[in-house]
């Protein structure tokens, strides 16, 4: 199953912290901040989250994320976003919550594409 990367950053309204997207689609798309729910069986992932700490590119280094969708319009250091360009993942920013995302996910992209969710209670 695979998703357009660029009707997903459409969809959410997203902004690309870069001049290019660099990859077309995804396989997989990973909604939370609970990064120990990654695993390397898994692969084209996107990950959407509210987490903005440079530990994020340490993870995407042991799993295969091409693209971070960063949600609540965080923005990524600058740091975070040189090593996502060196390791070629799409960065993302959309003024919608985790939970708004993870809707939209699901309604307009949810027969093409696995989604799993870890979302924290309210």
């Amino acid at each position: 199953m695979q998703a357009d990367l660029r009707s997903i950053l459409d969809t959410v309204k997203g902004t690309l912290a870069g001049t290019e997207l660099l990859h077309d689609s995804v396989d997989f798309a990973f909604v939370g901040s609970d990064l120990n729910e990654l695993t390397d069986d898994l692969a084209n992932i996107l990950l959407v989250t509210n987490l903005v700490h440079t530990r994020l590119m340490a993870v995407a280094e042991e799993v295969d994320i091409v693209a971070i969708l960063f949600t609540n319009n965080h923005m990524p250091a600058a740091k975070v976003v040189d090593r996502a360009r060196e390791l070629e993942i799409d960065l993302i920013t959309t003024q919608l919550t985790l939970e708004e995302v993870h809707r939209l996910l699901k309604s307009e992209f949810g027969s093409a594409l696995e989604i799993k969710a870890r979302l924290q209670p309210h």
